[in-house]
């Protein structure tokens, strides 16, 4: 990144689009994006763009959302409202989900699983605006910096892109592993899951179903049916975490069929990376859709469904 460049140059892109190929630098839209942006080609991954790190340093430096900055960004919601409404009838009030993307994220060495803010179910270029400025100052928290620290990264280097996904109407979502990473078999894939979106399953909030796949016939050697006490649900902006009905507490959030189809997914993107991958993912249109992966940082015993 060259910090000679001022977000009134035209060399100096403030907003990227999945696919683009400066999307793929993660110099400007951070590793998650980069990689999403790489995958986007040949793995179903829902439209998005990014804020990019030049934005970010504007806004450092200017410690206020630069007027450049906001006019890209609600130019980039309108085209991607634009986008989904041609293809699916959605309104221009597009629920989008708004995620950091910092230069060092969902690495090899750290994932920094947690440490910035999500904001979920974004309606409006308003509240668009507070979510990414919120994921911008989540990056100088204490505990984010501490992480930083703890990593060998120097604070003074934080880089923050921010990612702007249509927010993916799912009944299902889960975490796949494209090996056990308990056991430390790579002939074996770890899939968690459960009902709504992914928060509280991320968060360890809850007990999901979990199966475990044999990487070579993909029959499945072990499932359980999780408790799944929670699930996190859209209200009219935003999100909440409700009791989750009983008859679906003992329902298998995902058939052996869709267990077998997102054990194909995992497969595919290790070989695409050369690497064991830890894939989010939710179920739209009778498919998994790919929403984050990245390779797998830690092999210890960490809880599944819980970021390591």
């Amino acid at each position: 990144m060259d910090e000679g460049l001022s977000v009134n140059d035209a060399a100096a892109p403030l907003v990227l689009w999945l696919g683009e190929p400066a999307c793929h630098d993660p110099a400007l839209v951070g590793g998650k994006t980069a990689q999403l942006s790489r995958l986007a080609t040949h793995h179903p991954v829902p439209d998005a763009f990014c804020i990019t790190t030049l934005a970010y340093a504007a806004y450092r430096q200017r410690d206020a959302m630069p007027g450049e900055v906001a006019d890209a960004l609600f130019r980039a919601y309108l085209t991607l409202s634009s986008r989904d409404r041609d293809g699916t009838g959605a309104t221009d009030a597009l629920p989008v989900a708004v995620r950091s993307s910092a230069l060092g994220e969902d690495g090899v060495t750290a994932s920094f699983a947690g440490q910035h803010a999500t904001h979920l179910n974004v309606r409006d270029p308003d509240g668009l605006l507070q979510a990414v400025e919120g994921v911008w100052r989540s990056a100088l928290a204490d505990s984010a910096l501490a992480y930083r620290r703890d990593k060998g990264m120097a604070a003074a280097q934080v880089a923050v892109a921010v990612l702007v996904q249509r927010l993916v109407a799912c009944d299902v979502s889960g975490v796949v592993f494209s090996i056990d990473p308990v056991a430390l078999d790579d002939s074996r894939i770890v899939v968690s899951a459960s009902w709504g979106l992914g928060e509280s399953l991320m968060g360890g909030s809850i007990n999901p179903d979990r199966w475990v796949v044999d990487k070579e016939s993909l029959s499945v050697l072990e499932q359980t049916v999780g408790d799944k006490e929670t699930m996190t649900i859209t209200q009219e902006a935003g999100t909440r975490e409700v009791n989750t009905p009983r008859f679906l507490r003992q329902k298998q959030s995902l058939t052996e069929g869709e267990v077998r189809q997102v054990a194909t997914l995992a497969i595919e993107l290790e070989r695409t990376l050369g690497q064991p991958v830890d894939v989010e993912f939710a179920f739209e249109g009778g498919r998994p859709v790919l929403l984050q992966c990245r390779p797998v940082t830690s092999l210890d015993a960490a809880p599944l469904g819980v970021r390591p």
